[in-house]
């Protein structure tokens, strides 16, 4: 390969990155004014109680978007590598195929969801503190149901962005999707204050702005049309194999660390008023994990697009500074919660949550960092080439998560939990991953300068 392509390859790489890093910052903040406008709303208006129960919906039905996860990756890595080798066709059958394949999964998926909702009583699902909710739980359970499924598929759009290294774009149509969510909470939850009405302003908004950001990719970008044409069999059989190592990285983690652990706070530990404060610790998860997402999204793969054309040193440089970002924000974020944290909640939420500890922050603060530790290694052996080795270890970790998490919430509280769950991670997939990385990016290892 010409010095002057790998050059110029290695330049598009870095623009790539800094502008996605730049347009995330306005997709964050736009993030950012959602949670602060729709929580402290919605928790006035509905209360803790049915707070809570916006929660268990929320916690359940992101299960469902979560199995897109497997194929969309697949596609973002299929597709830096046929982009990086110029194969036009190959781009054609990877965006058609998974477009298809998530289509049929997607449908399956609500038919299956669907059936146990209209067979099994909520209190049979969730417990017996939430007799007297089935109504209102249920009907947010079937919108959520209705907004996850077309989330099955406009999920890909995003996948395609990134193995275009764009994700730029990405950002900015979801910083249009979070304003229009802000503007449809604090208007709309005044007039229709019911569960349902919630999930549809915060969710629907996002599909509406995941169907602009499809409309304009396939404009800028004919060959990720769907072709009926370009559909294969054999690549859909790649694409599930590759998307089974997928999701149960990604999957496996959600389902146990968000759904189960939540259902189990709702179960054993304390009912709805305990599952609104463990849902607002998984919102700051998920708030504060996007600052560092807004550099591993466009990272992992451009390492992937780098390490196909033979660029080991940028490969190596891109993974430790993702690391040295990703560890810095989460040790100064848990300093800040530890110390501030309860202070923080009761001038957001109010009282209710005014009798928040120090305690409680504080393992939640060691959950927090051991869960980013987790993310940037994910990231890194995702663009390295090492799903499958990722998953094996993913599931022993989870498997261990849901006993250990079991023992501790029924002998002590959330927060030994919320401890325990971090420790959990550093001990396995905290101490694992990055030798692993270390490994396939050469002997200069990218976690000794950390």
């Amino acid at each position: 390969m010409p010095v002057t392509e790998s050059n110029e390859a290695a330049v598009r790489r870095d623009r790539s990155i800094r502008l996605a890093v730049v347009t995330s910052l306005i997709s964050k903040a736009g993030n950012i004014l959602l949670q602060l406008v729709s929580i402290p709303v919605a928790f006035r208006v509905l209360g803790r109680e049915e707070f809570g129960l916006y929660t268990t919906v929320s916690l359940t039905l992101t299960t469902i978007a979560l199995l897109e996860i497997g194929v969309g990756p697949a596609l973002t890595h299929g597709l830096s590598q046929a982009r990086a080798n110029h194969d036009s066709q190959r781009q054609r059958e990877l965006g058609s195929t998974a477009f298809f394949l998530m289509v049929g999964l997607g449908l399956v998926a609500g038919i299956l969801v669907g059936g146990l909702l209209a067979l099994v009583p909520v209190v049979k699902l969730y417990g017996s503190e939430f007799a007297g909710y089935e109504s209102q739980l249920r009907a947010g359970l079937w919108m959520g149901l209705a907004i996850f499924v077309c989330l099955f598929v406009l999920n890909l759009t995003e996948r395609a962005r990134e193995g275009h290294l764009e994700v730029a774009s990405n950002n900015l149509w979801g910083a249009i999707g979070n304003l229009t969510a802000a503007a449809a909470v604090a208007g709309g939850i005044w007039f229709v204050p019911q569960v349902w009405f919630l999930v549809l302003a915060v969710h629907g908004s996002m599909v509406l702005a995941k169907i602009g950001n499809t409309i304009a990719l396939w404009r800028k970008h004919p060959l990720m049309r769907p072709s009926v044409g370009a559909f294969r069999p054999s690549l859909a059989k790649h694409l599930f194999g590759d998307g089974i190592s997928f999701s149960t990285c990604f999957l496996v983690t959600g389902v146990v660390e968000y759904n189960f652990c939540g259902w189990l706070v709702g179960r054993i530990g304390g009912g709805p008023a305990n599952v609104a404060l463990y849902g607002i610790f998984i919102s700051l998860t998920v708030m504060q994990l996007g600052f560092v997402i807004m550099l591993s999204t466009p990272t992992w793969p451009a390492v992937a697009e780098a390490l196909t054309r033979g660029d080991l040193d940028w490969a190596r440089k891109a993974a430790k500074r993702l690391y040295r970002f990703g560890m810095s924000f989460a040790l100064c974020s848990a300093v800040g919660m530890t110390l501030f944290g309860p202070w923080a909640l009761h001038l957001w939420l109010g009282d209710r949550f005014g009798g928040t500890t120090h305690l409680a922050m504080g393992c939640y603060a060691l959950y927090f960092v051991a869960h980013v530790w987790r993310h940037l290694n994910h990231a890194m052996m995702i663009g390295t080439g090492q799903v499958r080795r990722l998953a094996v270890i993913q599931i022993v970790e989870s498997m261990l998560m849901i006993g250990i998490t079991t023992m501790v919430l029924w002998l002590g509280s959330m927060e030994f939990m919320l401890a325990a769950m971090g420790i959990t991670i550093l001990c396995l997939t905290g101490w694992l991953l990055p030798r692993r990385v270390a490994a396939v990016l050469g002997k200069q290892t990218v976690v000794e300068n950390v």
